[in-house]
């Protein structure tokens, strides 16, 4: 069996992903398979027509691939793809297709949508090859790829502009939310500052709506309250034989009497109390009437008080406490509004610097960037002439954009030309399948790969002899920093592998099924012996020792 991811590790160079399992249900013409996969250099091998691109198929389908009713074995409803992963973010991934057009897709056991899946995935797995295009064209992979060659200063001035990027995104959502509701907070500091300013014209004071309808009441009974009290003086004091005199005289009679009877004596004090509160009452009664003003003027002077009062209850609350409450909440949203305006401002400030700024660290990026092309296309040429593409050249295209991106402002295009007197053209437009393969089998060795399984098809599409040879110790060379998983016909390639898995048709009655193979040491001499010569013999054979103690001779290189 191929050495499990583990092993690999503890064997080998530490791997940020690996897949470790693929499993097929009713897919295509498999009808049950789980393949266990080694961290490094898989190959599939197998004759032509066996199915080797199934398990490529099977993994463009995990990364988001289009789901095809037609990929559902004939006969089967639903057709099932799952791949487990070791790596420290999701597990698993999984598509279910459906005759009825109901598929699925799940990361660790939970339903998502395919562009999820395929936004997770693009983490883990990149396919080249006839699959491949969509990683070329795939937003800003070329320019990842070529960011990865800037040096130590070019990359801390990149972290730096995507941290400055990210503020101004932040600082122009935030001017772009303030001026929108610019208008509406025009109109609400308008009717804001007339409310105040309304409620500060009346001079209002806590209570003084109590007062003052207690004071129009007073004046609307003015009359009342005079006549009143002046006749209750004449009772009191103001007359002969009012109760004040009578008092007095009653008090006088007891005070004769009283020595002569102790009852009597207790009177005469209760009764000189009663004489001095008539008094004390009379006196008080005519000091009110000489202060008493019912000046007809001041009547309407509190009407109109009172009416204006309550014209501004009628507005902002039922009593005058709420409407003086209501003035203070307004004026701090007055003071929040006008700070709102001084926001825009200080925004308006940080988004013209900040877009300064920017703008100068996209410049040096540019300049860091044409000096990381012309790395990239030097070290790339001598590595597509060791791939069999001799006459093929590879530029590197650098576009401005109209605004400034979160990458700055370079647009990133690689141009390629396989035959000589041909105009260069965007990249996948014009590679093949294998020259797309081997292309971005020399990118991912020139440039490194953030995704850490790699999966190459059609790689040895019109190639052999020494090229296929330069193909497997190249592949082998990837395979210290990534898993990597090819599909091949060439032995040459094959015999750089970790792991090598056999693919063949069986038929089942009527039915044909695909099986996949892990292949141990004198099967896999056998299979590479099958590649080299169509059979079996003692000289392919021979033939594949030598391929196998060549390639393990270059890898100890």
């Amino acid at each position: 069996m191929p050495a499990s991811a583990a092993d690999r590790r503890r064997g080998g160079p530490i791997l940020d992903a690996v897949l470790r399992t693929l499993e097929l249900r009713d897919f295509a013409i498999v009808d049950a398979l789980e393949l266990e996969l080694a961290a490094g250099f898989n190959a599939l091998t197998g004759e032509t027509g066996a199915g080797k691109s199934i398990l490529v198929d099977a993994l463009s389908l995990l990364s988001g691939g289009r789901a095809d009713g037609g990929m559902i074995r004939a006969g089967r409803e639903a057709a099932l793809v799952q791949g487990e992963f070791e790596a420290a973010g999701f597990v698993s991934a999984a598509r279910r297709l459906a005759r009825n057009g109901r598929h699925s897709a799940r990361i660790d056991g939970e339903i998502v949508t395919v562009s999820e899946l395929a936004e997770r995935s693009a983490e883990l797995v990149a396919i080249f090859g006839q699959h491949g295009q969509a990683e070329l064209t795939r937003g800003g992979a070329q320019r990842a790829q070529l960011d990865r060659l800037l040096d130590g200063g070019a990359r801390e001035e990149l972290q730096r502009y995507r941290e400055g990027f990210r503020r101004l995104q932040e600082a122009s959502r935030s001017l772009a939310a303030l001026t929108e509701a610019s208008r509406e907070q025009a109109r609400r500091l308008d009717m804001l500052a007339f409310q105040v300013e309304e409620i500060d014209a009346a001079a209002l004071t806590p209570g003084e709506d109590v007062r003052l309808e207690a004071e129009a009441e007073t004046l609307r009974h003015a009359e009342k309250i005079r006549l009143g009290a002046s006749r209750a003086f004449e009772e009191l004091a103001g007359a002969d034989g009012s109760a004040s005199e009578r008092a007095a005289a009653a008090l006088h009679e007891l005070e004769g009497a009283a020595p002569h009877q102790t009852t009597l004596a207790a009177l005469v004090a209760d009764l000189e109390q009663a004489v001095s509160g008539l008094q004390a009452v009379a006196g008080e009664v005519e000091d009110f009437l000489s202060a008493f003003d019912a000046d007809p003027a001041r009547v309407d002077a509190v009407q109109a008080r009172l009416a204006r009062i309550e014209g501004l209850r009628r507005k902002y609350g039922a009593t005058l406490d709420e409407v003086l409450a209501y003035r203070a909440s307004a004026a701090a949203e007055l003071d929040r509004l006008a700070g709102a305006e001084e926001d825009t401002r200080a925004l308006e400030r940080e988004v013209g610097a900040l877009s300064e700024e920017l703008s100068r660290s996209a410049t040096a990026l540019t300049d860091a960037r044409g000096e990381a092309a012309e790395t990239l296309q030097a070290r790339i040429q001598p590595l597509l002439a060791e791939l069999g593409m001799e006459q093929a050249r590879f530029e590197v295209e650098l576009g401005e954009t109209d605004a400034l991106g979160p990458f700055g402002r370079d647009a990133v295009r690689f141009l390629f030309v396989a035959n000589p007197g041909e105009p260069l053209a965007p990249l996948a437009s014009v590679a093949s399948g294998g020259e797309l393969s081997r292309l971005m089998l020399a990118l991912n060795l020139v440039t490194g790969s953030e995704v850490p399984v790699l999966v190459f098809d059609e790689i040895d599409a019109g190639i052999g002899g020494r090229t296929a040879r330069s193909v497997g110790a190249l592949l082998r060379r990837l395979s210290q920093r990534h898993q990597v998983l090819v599909v091949t016909h060439l032995p040459q390639v094959a015999a750089f592998a970790d792991a090598q898995y056999s693919v063949t048709k069986e038929s089942l009655g009527e039915r044909t099924v695909t099986r996949v193979s892990p292949l141990e040491a004198e099967a896999r001499r056998e299979e590479l012996a099958r590649m080299l010569s169509g059979k079996v013999t003692a000289t392919s054979l021979q033939h594949a020792s030598e391929l196998l103690e060549q390639a393990t001779a270059v890898a100890g290189e």
